[in-house]
């Protein structure tokens, strides 16, 4: 460890957690997963499922995409991030090398998280805005930037509760997820009392030049690459699980179940009400009284989020972007994550919401394959195996140094599953190709790379003894002495 206490707090959580270190319950987990599920993208993915399909295609492509997207991130990553005790992109080393896995920290964290967090701050903004005009404090047409100017707070508060840690986040995550079923249930109901079930139900999205089939796969498509977008922050967040059930349980419930019951009442209110913007739902649904209050929740829930993505995905930068990361702390790096959210806050807010599914599809075109490949290593190459040891210390010649830290293999199966993703929807337009509606996108993107991976690692990476797939009898003891016993 540094000597220098802004260093040593900076990786105080990106090393592996040894069990006495692993406090959260049930409960905590399920906060927090639940907590962040709701806020997150549980309204703005029923909103945008309600543009693209009915209620009842709706519901289906939200439970199958979240189940399934969820199922195949457990496997490839949770799972084992769990079991090492790891942060997500340290053990991605195992598959990428430590060149490999910084380079995929680059897109998947630096490149997305600011944009996921320019979108959060601007719904509370709006939420903000819309509380003020119904309190008669703002007439409807001023042309004052309050709802720049609340996100700009709602995310400058964030990162304050952020930058003081986990315990931060799960003590915050208990208070707040009450208030956020409430929110979600009462909106359901209230569409549903307000509308009635025929109206919902024989409700209509905007005219797409699709014929059904295709629009359900692309609202399954949508929720499939959502729910895998959670990737190393859902892995970092349940590292912290005391035992493997609750850790399991508190993750599944809290991203499946809870975070359906959001996107339900979202999808409900993008059809009836024709937006997908949640700030937009409240008061036309349940009065003026009723209506702000929730929007006040609804502010509250996505400081909730705002906090966690933050908080999750700075271990993540600590432990990839070397000694400047290190030195600027884990505050400093919050920080750094809270001004590049706020640029784009500033120059591109009315875009965001527009071209949401196109920044899901261009996200998903890299997650589907890197979780493909993720589980052939794991399950297949490896056996559910890794050295723990050399994870952190990847020097060259380590076992995980593969070729100038990178692995060949997983690369070129990531471009090849990148591509086949791309071929198949293209995200600017949302343009589908002529397979995709028996396919979907993510699907055969993963299942290519998981193939490539298989092969070129059979082919080039065990023959020449690169990667530690020759020594993994000797690691395996160290995976196991990580992991809490139950």
């Amino acid at each position: 460890m540094a000597d220098n206490p802004q260093i040593e707090g900076a990786l105080a959580e990106t090393l592996p957690l040894l069990p006495e270190e692993r406090s959260w319950s049930f409960r905590d987990m399920l906060a927090v997963k639940g907590g962040l599920a709701i806020a997150t993208w549980g309204f703005l993915a029923g909103g945008a499922t309600g543009q693209l399909v009915g209620f009842v295609d709706g519901m289906m492509a939200l439970f199958f995409g979240t189940a399934l997207g969820l199922g195949l991130l457990f496997f490839g990553l949770l799972l084992p991030v769990y079991r090492t005790g790891s942060e997500s992109f340290v053990f991605m080393r195992s598959a990428f090398g430590p060149s490999g896995t910084s380079l995929l920290a680059v897109v998947l964290v630096v490149g997305i998280v600011p944009f996921n967090s320019a979108i959060l701050s601007i719904m509370a903004g709006d939420a903000t805005r819309e509380v003020l005009i119904g309190l008669d404090f703002l007439a409807p047409g001023t042309a004052w930037p309050v709802a720049k100017a609340t996100a700009l707070g709602v995310l400058g508060l964030s990162c304050l509760l952020a930058a003081r840690g986990s315990d931060t986040l799960r003590r915050f995550n208990l208070v707040v997820v009450p208030l956020l079923v409430l929110l979600s249930g009462g909106l359901l109901i209230a569409v549903l009392w307000q509308s009635g079930w025929q109206a919902v139900f024989s409700a209509q999205p905007p005219a797409l030049p699709f014929d059904r089939a295709t629009r359900l796969m692309l609202a399954t498509e949508l929720n499939i690459v959502v729910t895998i977008s959670w990737f190393g922050l859902a892995g970092n967040i349940m590292r912290y699980g005391s035992s493997a059930r609750g850790a399991m349980w508190g993750t599944w419930i809290g991203l499946v179940p809870v975070s359906l019951l959001p996107a339900l009442a979202g999808l409900a209110s993008s059809l009836v009400l024709g937006s997908p913007d949640p700030a937009q739902w409240m008061t036309p649904l349940v009065g003026p009284v009723i209506g702000l209050a929730m929007l006040l929740v609804l502010i509250f829930a996505n400081i909730s989020s705002l906090t966690g993505m933050l908080q999750g995905n700075v271990p993540t930068i600590v432990q990839n972007f070397g000694s400047r990361a290190r030195r600027l702390g884990f505050a400093g790096n919050v920080t750094m994550l809270g001004i590049g959210a706020g640029l784009i806050l500033l120059l591109a807010s009315d875009a965001l919401y527009a071209r949401f599914y196109t920044m899901v599809a261009f996200s998903g075109a890299v997650l589907a394959p890197t979780t493909g490949i993720l589980l052939a290593d794991w399950l297949v190459l490896r056996r559910t195996t890794v050295d723990i040891r050399a994870l952190h210390h990847p020097a060259p010649g380590s076992a995980y140094g593969f070729i100038a830290g990178f692995n060949p293999a997983a690369m070129i199966a990531l471009l090849a599953g990148f591509v086949t993703y791309l071929a198949l929807l293209e995200p600017v337009s949302q343009t589908p190709a002529a397979g995709f509606r028996y396919l979907s996108a993510s699907l055969p993107s993963m299942w290519l790379a998981f193939v490539v991976h298989l092969a070129l690692s059979r082919l080039i990476t065990i023959p020449r003894r690169l990667g530690g797939y020759s020594s993994l009898p000797d690691a395996k003891t160290v995976t196991h002495d990580i992991e809490p016993a139950e």
